[in-house]
């Protein structure tokens, strides 16, 4: 299985590597061949060519097949072609729909006379019509060169300005056999195939011939123009009138899918005389040349690129040195399809008719008798063409088989991934350059960039299935299935009657400038207004700082900068997509603005809960953590949902009412510009260093949070390198190394003991029990606490025990406290416990397990939350007992919203001295670790009335003023909590003391 990894992961890597240099030397022979072409175009007078006696006589050919809905507007337009030798042939091959008859009708076409010249052998014509006028007769000659299914009839016009048409009706027999049914009744010298559905330019004639007379060292046998989507355009009487970028998305990916194609790839290969294929669309060919190779072969269905290949094998095997031409000029327009069912069938018969072709000619592949046809070609259509579905397939389904192993490199994959899709997206906007800096058929406002814009979509919304519908189309080829597919047609005309012809507004910068602005002030509006309301209600909730007037200021100083950075960040966003359209633009910036808004509502409740402002200590939270902590927390209730449809219902109601009056009238803009860079300015100066703040609750009240949780993420995710610095040297305590130059960090100890001392020696190991408990902090614990002291019984442990009344902590946050507290460990970047993998390390549970110790851990809650579980098994405790261990007849802590942290300190104290009543004291010494759960949000205890009256009655006796009291009052259930906690404490030191071994334990 390794070695098919890393076949597939090298594999892809190299095919991908070939893929892009291919695509790279295309555009840059694309260029080279752009600028000769247009060297050599841009004296020529294509008029003089038009009327000139001496221009190569033309016979065009349209094969029509069910195009009821296109084809009187489109022979129409090819009718319309000035050239001066031509000759214009319908072939009907075998409609089911009223084509023949609305051909009859429109054209007063009669049935002709046939004269057969039965050159080579062919199936019967049905009939050929032909327009008559006074220089014509009625007389037509069918040389039957090329096999074709029977011809009913042929036929011409009774009207003169018809005299250059001529229609055949035929029995059905596919597109290749329409076309040589065709060839066999042209008698001009080169021949013109186009689909009946295509409407031409009017010059697109004489540009697509030039290549034919301008040529003298080669002989020219085929040359081929770009085609482009007709969907959306509008067109009268046969002509096009408005170019437009088609409005449907499926069309417009096909848009700059032909593009792409045209003005890069087959402008390159021209430029190398390398061109397989010419669209059947739109093409010329050598008459002579043609019916030597064998016409159309009716048995594939790429009939177009097999003739081109055959009549280049034909032109090399006799030797003579010839040219396949390519004109870059939009010659052509056709109607792409509107839907995915005729997208696959078109796509379908593309990979077939390649397959067919290649497989036909499976000779020229790597022979070096034909030249760039077999050597570079060939190759390029097999391997990058032909086989790029199938490897895209078949790795995509081997990707999905290694990812669900588990053997998938995802960094490498990502990159490998990120790369090819910005390369691919770049080559696009590449080719649209291309096109708006040679023919800029697209220039109404936005049109470019909403073709840059479908670039970004065409991976995932269009590339897929066209790799789908070829994956299907060998399957068909596979299966012999070589149907053609019914292709239906919209039609142009219905397209010109139903397109709404906009007027074109005025499109500049400055109302890019102003409806921006307006939404921005709308914003600014609304989140001075939320700012205002959530310090109301965090000084009314909680309590107002010193000095409020000054923190507010400060608060709006800091939401204005960083409104100033989000709105300049999400101006590119908005005129980017006003290039497409500005109500795009609209909904996609206010829907930013309203996701934002909404993230920062969070935020401040957030703040409300836990006065601290929540900032990169998500990262340490797993999906699952955030799930239960949220729903503890008892905030997900009917009171914030309706606070929260009311932030929603006022966000867009500021910006319905306000933001047309802001857009409509330019003093306001200008005003409101004026005033945010004054105030900025002005504030910045007067609050640089915000000296009057000093507490650590108004820093916190006035930061912007969303600011301080996207700087802080941000600071996580990408950390600025830090300069490392020496450590001063210390004379007084030299560092001592065991062996320097082979253990560099191995130092003998030389930390002085300065705990022994406190401790009474005995040959006995002692028990020991850790207590950690969840919230406790100095605010509200030990005299001078700020808030009072609300633990009474373990201020009297002070007393009789070691106490320090400071510490320095390595995290910040419960899930730091096991590696933090019991190893002293690094909290690297998300936490010790969820480093991946967990580094070795050292811990009490370790160091005392490997010196005999019995270990255990207990927990009122989930062990499995922020992976404490996984740092536990790493030290081997020895029993672990959490929320999933514990007694059934144990009450747990109140649920709020069907949540609950799990069982309380008393439950968790009481668990521990019932097992250790039961504990082998003849045995082993034990470590026990108890952490807490239930002073923590919602701070919902059992017999919590209780605890309430008993905070009331300690807050009356700690001497503090009224509105002291009054300010601690509105914390009532977290202070209920902590003397809870503290009773807790109280009973389990008690219930401990009647165990064996108490004299012999360190709590």
């Amino acid at each position: 299985m390794a070695l098919l990894y890393n076949l597939f992961e090298y594999g892809i890597l190299v095919y991908a590597i070939a893929l892009l240099c291919c695509y790279i030397a295309l555009g840059i022979f694309a260029i080279a061949e752009a600028l000769t072409y247009f060297r050599k175009s841009r004296l020529t007078d294509y008029t003089l060519l038009a009327s000139s006696p001496y221009a190569p006589s033309v016979s065009i050919l349209a094969p029509a097949y069910n195009e009821g809905a296109n084809i009187v507007e489109n022979v129409r337009s090819l009718l319309n072609i000035y050239y001066n030798q031509l000759e214009l042939i319908i072939i009907n091959d075998g409609s089911k729909d009223d084509s023949m008859q609305k051909l009859i009708a429109a054209y007063q076409l009669e049935q002709a006379t046939v004269s057969y010249n039965e050159q080579l052998p062919s199936k019967q014509v049905n009939a050929i019509y032909k327009s008559t006028n006074s220089t014509h007769n009625n007389l037509v000659v069918y040389n039957e060169q090329l096999p074709t299914k029977r011809v009913r009839a042929v036929y011409k016009s009774t009207n003169p300005v018809y005299g250059k048409l001529v229609v055949i009706d035929k029995e059905n027999g596919g597109k290749a056999d329409a076309l040589n049914a065709g060839i066999n009744l042209a008698s001009h010298q080169y021949l013109v195939c186009i689909d009946v559905d295509c409407i031409l330019e009017q010059d697109a004639l004489l540009k697509l011939l030039k290549p034919f007379m301008e040529e003298s060292d080669k002989k020219v046998i085929a040359a081929g123009g770009v085609v482009r989507i007709a969907n959306s355009c509008v067109f009268e009487n046969g002509k096009l009138v408005e170019v437009n970028l088609p409005k449907q998305l499926l069309p417009r990916f096909q848009a700059l899918e032909y593009i792409r194609a045209f003005l890069l790839g087959r402008m390159a290969w021209s430029r190398l005389n390398g061109l397989l294929l010419i669209s059947g669309a739109f093409g010329a060919f050598d008459r002579k040349i043609a019916i030597e190779a064998g016409g159309y072969n009716p048995k594939t269905v790429g009939e177009d690129m097999e003739l081109v290949v055959r009549m280049r094998r034909y032109m090399a095997d006799r030797q003579i040195p010839y040219k396949v031409a390519f004109v870059p000029d939009p010659l052509c327009w056709t109607e792409a399809p509107a839907s995915y069912k005729i997208l696959g069938r078109q796509r379908n018969r593309w990979m077939r008719g390649t397959i067919e072709t290649l497989r036909i000619h499976q000779k020229l592949f790597l022979n070096p008798r034909y030249g760039i046809l077999g050597l570079l070609s060939y190759p390029y259509w097999f391997f990058f063409e032909l086989l790029a579905p199938v490897i895209e397939f078949g790795g995509m389904v081997f990707f999905i088989a290694l990812a669900i192993m588990g053997l998938i490199n995802w960094p490498y994959f990502l990159a490998l991934t990120a790369f090819i899709l910005i390369f691919g997206w770049l080559f696009s906007v590449f080719a649209i350059l291309m096109e708006v800096a040679t023919f800029n058929q697209y220039k109404k406002r936005g049109e470019v960039g909403k073709l840059i814009f479908t670039a970004l979509l065409e991976p995932f919304l269009f590339h897929p299935f066209v790799v789908w519908s070829s994956i299907r189309g060998i399957m068909d080829l596979v299966r012999k299935d070589t149907s053609w597919g019914e292709m239906t047609r919209q039609g142009f005309q219905g397209a010109a009657a139903n397109a709404e012809v906009q007027p074109r507004t005025t499109y500049n910068g400055w109302t890019i400038l102003t409806d921006y602005i307006s939404l921005s002030a709308c914003l600014l509006l609304f989140w001075l207004g939320l700012r205002g309301l959530d310090f109301l209600q965090t000084g009314l909730i909680h309590s107002f700082p010193e000095s409020p007037a000054v923190v507010f200021s400060v608060a709006i100083l800091n939401d204005l900068s960083f409104f100033l950075v989000f709105s300049l960040l999400l101006a590119p966003i908005y005129c980017l997509s006003a290039l497409i359209s500005t109500r795009l633009a609209r909904i996609t910036t206010i829907a930013i603005m309203a996701l934002t808004t909404l993230i920062s509502f969070g935020l401040m409740h957030y703040f409300q809960t836990a006065l601290v402002p929540l900032g990169a200590d998500i990262q340490s939270y797993s999906w699952q953590d955030l799930q239960q902590t949220v729903g503890a927390s008892g905030e997900v209730n009917i009171k914030n949902g309706i606070a929260l449809i009311g932030i929603g219902f006022a966000f867009f109601a500021t910006f319905y009412w306000f933001s047309p009056v802001l857009r409509h009238t330019a003093r306001w803009i200008y005003l409101a510009v004026m005033l945010i860079i004054i105030c900025w300015l002005g504030a910045g100066l007067v609050f640089s260093n915000k000296p009057w703040i000093n507490q650590e609750y108004a820093q916190n009240l006035s930061q912007n949070k969303l600011a301080y949780f996207v700087t802080t993420n941000y600071d996580y995710l990408f950390p600025a390198a830090t300069e490392s610095s020496e450590t001063a040297s210390n004379p007084d305590n030299e560092i001592k190394y065991v062996q320097e130059k082979q253990y560099p960090f191995l130092r003998v100890n030389g930390t002085p003991d300065v705990l022994s001392p406190f401790f009474k020696s005995t040959t006995t190991p002692p028990h020991v029990v850790i207590i950690m408990v969840e919230g406790l902090g100095r605010a509200f614990t030990q005299e001078n606490a700020y808030l009072g002291s609300f633990t009474p019984f373990l201020d009297s442990l002070s007393h009789h025990s070691l106490y320090w009344e400071n510490f320095l902590s390595n995290g910040g946050r419960t899930f730091a406290v096991l590696p933090s507290l019991l190893g002293s460990l690094p909290f690297g970047k998300g936490g010790f416990n969820e480093m991946q993998p967990m580094p070795e390390h050292l811990s009490l549970f370790s160091i005392l397990k490997a010196n005999g110790y019995n270990t255990s851990f207990y927990y009122g809650g989930n062990a499995d939350f922020d992976n404490m579980s996984g740092f536990l098994k790493a030290q081997k405790v020895d029993n672990l007992y959490d929320i999933k261990s514990f007694p059934k007849n144990y009450p747990k802590l109140p649920s709020e919203n069907g949540f609950t942290w799990g069982y309380g300190d008393k439950e968790l104290y009481q668990y521990n001295v019932t097992n250790n009543r039961f504990l082998n004291q003849a045995g082993k010494p034990t470590l026990q670790v108890l952490l807490t759960v239930a002073s923590h949000s919602p701070f919902q205890v059992n017999n919590q009335a209780h605890y309430l009256q008993l905070f009331k009655k300690r807050l009356q006796s700690l001497g503090l003023s009224e509105t002291q009291k009054q300010e601690r009052q509105a914390y009532a259930p977290q202070f209920a909590s902590i003397m809870y906690a503290d009773d807790a404490l109280r009973s389990f030191i008690k219930n401990s003391s009647s165990l064996p071994g108490f004299e012999n334990t360190i709590f």
